[in-house]
């Protein structure tokens, strides 16, 4: 069951590049991403039970601060901000190298140890990566190395997140470290001068990728990986480049090339051999 909620949140996130770019020229990054959080909030709150919060440590809750102000803070708002100013695609690949750092994470951090499939479905995955890639060009300039940046926070988040969702709820550790995130959001608003301004016809875009792929995705997601644990759990991103660009293709008339499709081939090598179920499993 923790592999359907994971990869259903992929599923989700992977919609996230295409419809941010239907409101791109219009909703400023910091805006898209302090909307994305206002409508995500309410949307967790039926399922918080907050008498759960007396299980977290006080371990847990430095770690919950701390994960709110940097990983989804501050991470995300560069995720938005590169988003907004290079090819969609182009940043979905980059960002769902993720497993990557999530893997060197969890040996650092937690001291995990893995068998010798994860690390070759590691291998096979970042392979397919990189032959995605390869379809792409690369046009993003400096965005590459913010996204990459982003894309590191967000393994940590992954990564430390675990450990307070398996003592919690997925959905108390989402909805406490967004409503830490709002007022960092709001900082950075003022530090860089950005109002806070929503155009009407934008509502609609910011409801579904603030619901759907933040609140109900993030649910998901986390709820996924307190099962199954997060290195496997994040090995789901390496399909996500593949499923954003199908999406962008068939609803932007973005290009499908041989490469693209040879890079999922890939990436679903790398899945059926790192999930393959070992004897005791």
């Amino acid at each position: 069951m923790g592999y359907f909620y994971v990869y259903l949140a992929i599923v989700l996130f992977s919609s996230i590049e295409v419809v941010s770019k239907f409101i791109g020229s219009y909703v400023d990054p910091l805006n898209l991403w302090l909307f994305r959080l206002l409508f995500a909030i309410p949307t967790l709150l039926p399922f918080v039970r907050f008498s759960k919060l007396k299980n977290l440590s006080r371990k847990d809750w430095i770690n919950l601060i701390w994960i709110g102000i940097v990983p989804v803070g501050i991470g995300m708002s560069l995720y938005h901000f590169a988003l907004a100013n290079a090819p969609a695609n182009e940043m979905a690949i980059i960002f769902s190298a993720n497993p990557i750092f999530v893997l060197l994470f969890s040996k650092l951090f937690f001291k995990e140890k893995f068998p010798l499939r994860v690390y070759i479905g590691m291998v096979l995955g970042f392979a397919g990566l990189t032959v995605t890639s390869y379809s792409s060009g690369f046009k993003g300039g400096i965005y590459v190395f913010v996204m990459i940046v982003a894309c590191a926070l967000f393994a940590i988040l992954t990564v430390f997140g675990r450990s307070i969702t398996q003592n919690s709820s997925s959905a108390i550790f989402n909805f406490m470290t967004f409503v830490i995130a709002v007022p960092v959001v709001l900082i950075e608003m003022v530090f860089f001068k950005v109002p806070i301004e929503i155009s009407s016809k934008a509502l609609p875009y910011l409801a579904y990728i603030g619901i759907v792929t933040t609140g109900i995705a993030y649910l998901f997601f986390f709820k996924g990986i307190s099962k199954i644990g997060a290195s496997l759990g994040s090995m789901a991103f390496f399909v996500k480049p593949w499923i954003a660009s199908l999406l962008a293709f068939m609803i932007l008339s973005e290009e499908l090339s041989t490469q693209l499709i040879a890079g999922g081939v890939l990436m679903a090598s790398s899945l059926i051999i790192a999930y393959w179920p070992s004897k005791n499993r």
